[in-house]
């Protein structure tokens, strides 16, 4: 069952030490939480340490109060507000507005980033692009109609039976062509549809 609310995690060996934040599932933000302490990778530095130091089993969370979605952000700075919590960096509920990064956090950031590929393209997988997309052409024709597409007008039936009578030249058996002609024929009628509907 979801909870939303706001909750609050608090120190047992520090108890003045204190996160409050807010959710529209309260149970899966504490999972979040915890796996990006396990990951040291929690945005609140000051969490993080406490995390690194004392451990796990030191934090306790607790649920200050349930309420709407839309109620969230405003009994969220409430208690920001009430509590001053210490492991909160932003002064402002959902806000880093006001934050003023330490060099030391700043540092460890860095450290955390390097060597981090941000796109997983090894060299394998560049040659699988390449021989996918080997002895591919777009022609102006097909250049223009997306071109259409993308000023709102959809390409015509005869367009469409034009293109299919060009490739029945190919060999294919006739099963083949009639499925392509049918394929054809539905995406064009699915992106009319589309278009109708968006006016």
């Amino acid at each position: 069952m979801k909870i939303c609310g706001t909750y609050k995690i608090q120190s047992r060996c520090k108890p003045e030490r204190i996160y409050i934040g807010s959710a529209s599932d309260i149970t899966h933000r504490w999972q979040s939480h915890i796996l990006d302490l396990q990951k040291n990778q929690h945005h609140s530095f000051k969490l993080q340490n406490h995390y690194n130091k004392y451990g796990e089993s030191d934090l306790e969370f607790s649920i200050l109060l349930g309420c709407e979605k839309e109620d969230l952000i405003k009994t969220e700075q409430y208690f920001i507000d009430s509590y001053k919590p210490w492991f909160n960096i932003c002064p402002l509920a959902r806000s880093c507005l006001g934050i003023k990064r330490t060099e030391e956090y700043k540092e460890n950031q860095r450290k955390i980033q390097t060597g981090k590929k941000h796109r997983p393209f090894t060299d394998d997988h560049k040659k699988g692009i390449s021989k996918a997309l080997k002895g591919r052409t777009r022609s102006k024709e097909w250049c223009e109609n997306i071109s259409a597409g993308k000023r709102g007008k959809s390409q015509t039936t005869e367009h469409v039976q034009k293109r299919v009578a060009k490739n029945t030249g190919k060999k294919r058996t006739e099963k083949t062509k009639l499925k392509q002609h049918n394929t054809a024929i539905t995406r064009w009628a699915k992106e009319k549809n589309f278009l109708i509907n968006q006016n």
